[in-house]
Order: structure tokens, then C-alpha cells, then sequence
């Protein structure tokens, strides 16, 4: 394998360009959405998009984690271990997720009355915690072709396959799409399609997948070695979760479509830092384990690539915002501050990603989970103040602040424990 920067280099453009196609769906269809509904149905869908991933992330409790750390480190041509893994980590989640899907059905009543001010159906909310199993296959099937570095794949699988789906079936309905909130149901019904669709790419595995092939980790096994690496997962998205769930709470659903539609555009450069994720996590790990001298060469190199082009699209974005933002519909225009403050944010929370990785890999998780669950208390103290004062602005800038804790930290501790200095962790 060549671990040379050149081609770190041409596995990043091709991740890009996998992730930007994903970024295009998921624009047509939002773009979809805003233009053919009003602003508080947009706000609506958004909010429901929100809870059905944000629920199934806490219910995945860090497997997909799990499963790109353990499988990435087994040789290719063990395909049978790496099935294994992939068939334990579905028992745990469909176990978690139909606790997750019961304590939904359970809330919805709440819900409805807070985050959609009474003005969503309950059969629509009730139906969608279906998604939380559906939209679980699909990350742990986009997580595990990551694992096995089919990074263009994985990509597609995660952005593309959910867009494409409720794309493909808002054409199909299109005559009914608008009534009676059919687009809710329609959201729904896209994630069971997806789900059963993300099947398709790892089918080599299937024969692996049988209960009774080789040996198998149990539930606790699993969750044990899950769950001090969930809040890694957890934190990118909680922070936006928190964002959208107080701008609904203490906003209007007008506010929660501006909010989310800011959000969206500032998660272009996400997409970005996903992509560079997809192809340095593994490749990291990897030289930890069997080419140790390399790794310190390799991660300043991952580093600079990372601030780099990230830095380069933030700046972009800013230059383009009101433009983009009008695409959508003019009235949005007046999220341009908030989609400002949101792409800083962005960037400087990337810069904490190679750091974090360290962390992961040297077996620090929890000084790392210190530091999120420290930033994560910033973001929802600083919101709850700002988001009063200053609207959808004050919720961008609780994220620019609980970012600049986390990156602050997390860059503070690895120098203080100097995790390029061993291979071995600290205890």
C-alpha cells in the first residue's frame, strides 16, 4: 500500500467528488422543499429530519465507531472477521434502535406540542420513528465500507442513497406531494428505501452474516467497546442538534427553516472534512499499527491538508453566502449572518480533527470525551442566552464559541499528554 501524501492527495479528490455528489442531492432536494412549501412546512420537515438522525445516532451508541476502528485494522483478505463484525454490529443496533423507536412513540406527544408548535399530524410523526432503524442500516453499511476503504462507496451510501430516495419518490407523488402533509409521509417512507437499498454494496459479505459463521462478539462485548467511543461520534452532530431543538423550542418554525437551511450551506465544508475523515482515519490507523515511523510525518501532513482546504472552501462560502442562500428562496437571504458565524464554526472545528484522531488511536478517549462533553455544555448554556437576544444568530454563535472550547481543548491536552511521542498511550 502507498502511504505516500501524493496519494493520500488523490484519495481526498475522489472522496470530494463522491461527497459533492451526495452534497448536490441533498441541495435539490432541500432546494425542493423550500420552494415548493411554505417557510413553517419547510421548518417542519427540517425538524423532523433532525430528530429521526439525531435519535438514531444516540441509539447507534458508538457501533459505527467500533466498527471503522476494529474491521479497518483486519487484513483484506480476511472478508469472513470483517462479516462478523458487520452481522454483531446490526443485532446491537436493532436491539438499541427498537428501544429508541419505543421511547419516540412514547414522546411524540411532546414533541409535537414543542418543537412544531401543535402544526404537525400525528401519524407522520408517529410513522417517521421507523426511520431510526432504517437510517441506522444505512450509516453502519456506509461505516462499515469505510472500514474496508471503499471510501467513494461509503460516501455515496451515507449522503447520496437517503436524497436519492425521497427525490426519486417526491417525483413519484408528485400530485399529492403538498397535501395533507403527504411530503412528511413521503420522508419516511425514503428512509425505509434507503435502508433496504444500502444492502446492495455489501453483498460479498452477506454469506458472512449467517448466526452461525466463525465466532461472534455478544451484546455486552459489543457495547462495551462501543460506548466510551460514542460521544466522538455524538458530538458533530449534538451540537446542530441542540442548535435546531432550541431555535424550535424557543422560535417559531419560520426560524427553525432559516436556521436549518444556514446550517445545510455551512455543512459544505463538512462534507469536505468527511471526506478527508473517510480517507485519513483509516490510513492513520493503519501506520500506528504496522509502520510506526511514519506516523508522525503522516499526520502533520493529514493536518495541514485538513486547514488547508477547509480553510480555502470556508473562505468561498463566505464570499458566495447571500447568493446561495437565495437559491432556496429570496426570503432566506436573511440568514446570511447566521450562515457567516456557522462557517467559521465549521472551520475551526475542523482543525481539531486529526488531533481527535490521536486520541481515538492512542487509547486517550477519555480526555477527548471530557473535552466534547465540555463544549457541549458551552453550546446549550450558550444558547439558551443567545438565542432570546439574538435569534437564529445566537444559535450560530453558541456553536462558534462551543467550537472554539473544543478545538482549544482538544489541542491544549494533546500537546500536554504528546501523543506523537508513543505508540503505546498513556495510562
Amino acid at each position: 500500500m502507498n502511504l505516500k501524501n501524493p496519494s493520500l492527495l488523490l484519495t481526498s479528490v475522489l472522496s470530494t467528488i463522491a461527497r459533492f455528489a451526495g452534497v448536490g442531492l441533498n441541495f435539490a432536494v432541500a432546494i425542493v422543499l423550500t420552494r415548493t412549501l411554505s417557510m413553517a412546512e419547510a421548518g417542519m420537515v427540517f425538524m423532523l429530519m433532525t430528530l429521526v438522525t439525531g435519535v438514531s445516532l444516540f441509539s447507534r451508541l458508538g457501533v459505527e465507531q467500533w466498527l471503522v476502528r476494529d474491521v479497518a485494522r483486519i487484513q483484506d483478505t480476511e472478508t469472513g472477521q470483517q462479516g462478523v463484525h458487520l452481522r454483531d454490529a446490526y443485532r446491537m443496533v436493532l436491539i438499541s434502535s427498537g428501544i429508541f423507536m419505543l421511547g419516540w412513540l412514547l414522546l411524540a406527544p411532546l414533541s409535537r406540542h414543542w418543537l412544531f408548535d401543535d402544526a404537525i399530524q400525528m401519524l407522520p410523526l408517529m410513522l417517521a420513528g421507523s426511520g431510526i432503524l432504517f437510517f441506522n442500516l444505512v450509516m453502519l453499511n456506509s461505516s462499515f465500507l469505510k472500514a474496508i476503504r471503499h471510501t467513494s462507496e461509503s460516501i455515496l451510501v451515507q449522503n447520496s442513497l437517503p436524497a436519492v430516495a425521497y427525490m426519486l419518490l417526491i417525483v413519484l407523488f408528485w400530485w399529492g406531494f403538498r397535501e395533507n402533509q403527504h411530503y412528511l409521509l413521503l420522508y419516511v417512507a425514503s428512509l425505509v428505501l434507503a435502508g433496504l437499498a444500502s444492502f446492495y454494496w455489501v453483498r460479498p459479505w452477506w454469506r458472512s452474516l449467517h448466526p452461525a459463521a466463525a465466532t461472534q462478539f455478544s451484546i455486552k462485548q459489543v457495547l462495551q467497546q462501543s460506548l466510551p467511543l460514542a460521544p466522538v461520534s455524538f458530538f458533530s452532530f449534538l451540537m446542530l442538534w441542540a442548535d435546531t431543538l432550541l431555535t424550535g423550542l424557543l422560535l417559531s418554525n419560520e426560524h427553525v427553516a432559516l436556521f436549518t437551511v444556514a446550517a445545510r450551506l455551512s455543512f459544505v465544508s463538512l462534507f469536505f472534512l468527511g471526506a478527508l475523515d473517510a480517507t485519513i482515519y483509516p490510513r492513520l490507523l493503519r501506520i500506528h499499527q504496522h509502520q510506526p515511523e511514519q506516523l508522525r510525518r503522516f499526520f502533520w501532513q493529514a493536518t495541514g491538508l485538513v486547514t488547508g482546504i477547509l480553510g480555502g472552501v470556508t473562505l468561498l462560502l463566505l464570499l458566495l453566502g447571500d447568493t446561495l442562500l437565495a437559491v432556496f428562496k429570496p426570503e432566506y437571504v436573511q440568514a446570511g449572518t447566521t450562515l457567516a458565524i456557522l462557517l467559521v464554526a465549521q472551520w475551526v472545528r475542523a482543525m481539531s480533527l486529526t488531533f481527535s484522531f490521536l486520541f481515538i488511536i492512542q487509547k486517550q478517549v477519555r480526555y477527548l470525551n471530557i473535552m466534547l462533553g465540555a463544549a457541549l455544555v458551552v453550546n446549550i448554556m450558550a444558547n439558551l442566552v443567545l438565542i432570546p437576544l439574538y435569534g437564529t444568530e445566537g444559535a450560530a454563535g453558541a456553536t462558534l464559541i462551543a467550537n472554539l472550547v473544543l478545538t482549544g481543548g482538544v489541542m491544549l491536552l494533546f500537546f500536554k499528554k504528546r501523543l506523537l511521542d508513543t505508540h503505546e498511550g498513556l495510562e
